[in-house]
Formats: C-alpha cells, structure tokens, sequence
C-alpha cells in the first residue's frame, strides 16, 4: 500500500486540506514563514489528516466535504505544534533525518512556533463550529500532555515496563489517531452515534501499533525490556480490525485495515 492509494478515494479533499493548511501555517511574520516553508519542505506522510478525510468518507451520508478538511488541518497543525514542543522537551536538534525547528532556530523559536499553531488549531475549530469536535481535539490534547508527563517521570534511561509503555504511547500517539478518526466520524454524525466509537477504537488500537512499528525502527530504546513486540502489535491490530467488523465492505474500510499491515506507509 502507498500513500497514493489511500489518497486517492479523498483526492478532492485532500487538496482543499492542503490549501486549509497551508492558509493557517502562514503569518506576517518572518520566522513563521521560514518555520512553515522549512515544514513545507518535508511534509512527512501527513498520515493523521489522512485518517480523519477517510473515516469520514466512510458513511454514505458523508455531507461537508469542506469541513471535513478543515478537521484534517486542525489535527496536522496539532500535531505539528506536538513536535516542535516535544523536540524541545527532549533536547532534539534533529527530526527524521533534519534539522527539527529547535536545532535550527532554538528552543524559543520551537516553543512559540508551536504556540502559533495550537491558537490556530483554535481559529480552525471555532471556524468549524461544532463543540463536540472541540470536545475530541481537546480531550486528545489533555491526554497527549499527561502521556509527555508520565513518561518525564520515568527514570533517565530506564526502559518502562510494558503496562506503563502502552499507558504513554495511548495517550500520546494513539489519543490524537484515536481522535482523527473520531472527528472524521463525526463529520456525519449528529448526534454522537456507535460509529464515532467504532472509529475512535480502531484509530486507538491503529495509533497503538504505529508507535510500536517506530520506536522499533529507532533502534528499541523506547521500548520495555524483553517485550515481544510481534505480539503486542498482532494483539492491538487484531482489536483494530475488530472495530471496524461492524461496518460493511467498502473501498475505503480496506484501505483503513491495509494500514495494519506492514506494507502499510511505515512511521520512518
């Protein structure tokens, strides 16, 4: 699977997700265009937005396109902000092979760059107007900071056991994926219905073995000791997939599992 294939069923919404982006993560500011054309640069996967434009195209009673998109540019620039507070937190002047925001520009740029981008996660949900959807985003970020937390408590260089390794990466990466596909879900339903639960488990149990999958492809040392990592990401797709047994066969379902598998876009 590649990423040209689970674009192509929201190829439309896709590109209005883009400009959205684009839009917010500009300013008049110099240093924010520079922050914004060096992320440009290398947009990674875009992965999270990709997850909310799929559930939501999901339903057959798929109505806002449009606000769809807007949901989609409201978790990436979340997740953004995330990053460059996180390569702060852990003193990381690099990211996936670059220079982060925090090596290039320092550790105040990072901070108040990031802090740019969540007043326009703001902007972006106030635009959306729907307090439920608030409700999730604010909820992921509440969680994403306890995991940080959790995690700062732990011993310097001491490996967590495996019950605190799965509490700091659900809260983390699986609450905000866990969250993309909620809010996707919810681009249809009012009120909150089965569905959004369906989906919000699938992008926990899928967010849950996407962190796996990367902290094994950074060399383990995030991972507890002796762990048997093919189980634990057997066990959490196989809850992942369960989640999504409810919904009939579709195009787009398929392309939701394909990301358990590992053929699947990997988080390198």
């Amino acid at each position: 699977m590649t990423l040209e294939q689970l674009r192509q069923p929201i190829e439309e919404e896709y590109r209005w997700f883009c400009d959205a982006f684009d839009r917010h993560a500009g300013g008049d500011v110099p240093l924010l265009k520079e922050v914004g054309n060096h992320l440009a640069a290398t947009p990674g996967k875009r992965l999270r937005p990709i997850l909310v434009l799929l559930s939501a195209k999901l339903f057959p009673h798929y109505a806002d396109r449009r606000r769809a998109a807007l949901m989609a540019a409201a978790v990436e620039m979340l997740h953004n902000a995330t990053l460059m507070h996180d390569d702060v937190v852990d003193d990381s002047d690099s990211r996936r092979g670059r220079p982060s925001i925090r090596g290039r520009w320092g550790n105040p740029a990072a901070v108040l760059c990031g802090d740019y981008y969540l007043a326009q996660v703001m902007l972006l949900l106030q635009e959306i107007d729907d307090h439920e959807t608030a409700t999730i985003v604010n909820n992921a970020v509440r969680a994403m900071c306890q995991g940080e937390l959790v995690q700062l408590a732990l011993q310097k260089g001491s490996r967590p056991q495996e019950e605190v390794y799965i509490d700091i990466i659900g809260r983390k990466t699986a609450a905000l994926m866990a969250a993309c596909c909620e809010i996707g879900a919810r681009n249809f339903a009012v009120p909150h219905n089965e569905e959004q639960d369906w989906l919000k488990d699938f992008g926990y149990h899928y967010g849950v073995v996407y962190q796996i999958r990367d902290d094994i492809n950074d060399g383990g040392h995030e991972l507890p000791a002796d762990v048997d990592t093919d189980s634990l990401i057997a066990r959490h797709a196989a809850l992942a997939r369960k989640a999504l047994a409810p919904l009939p066969h579709s195009e787009v379902k398929e392309l939701l599992l394909g990301l358990l598998l590992p053929t699947a876009p990997q988080p390198v």
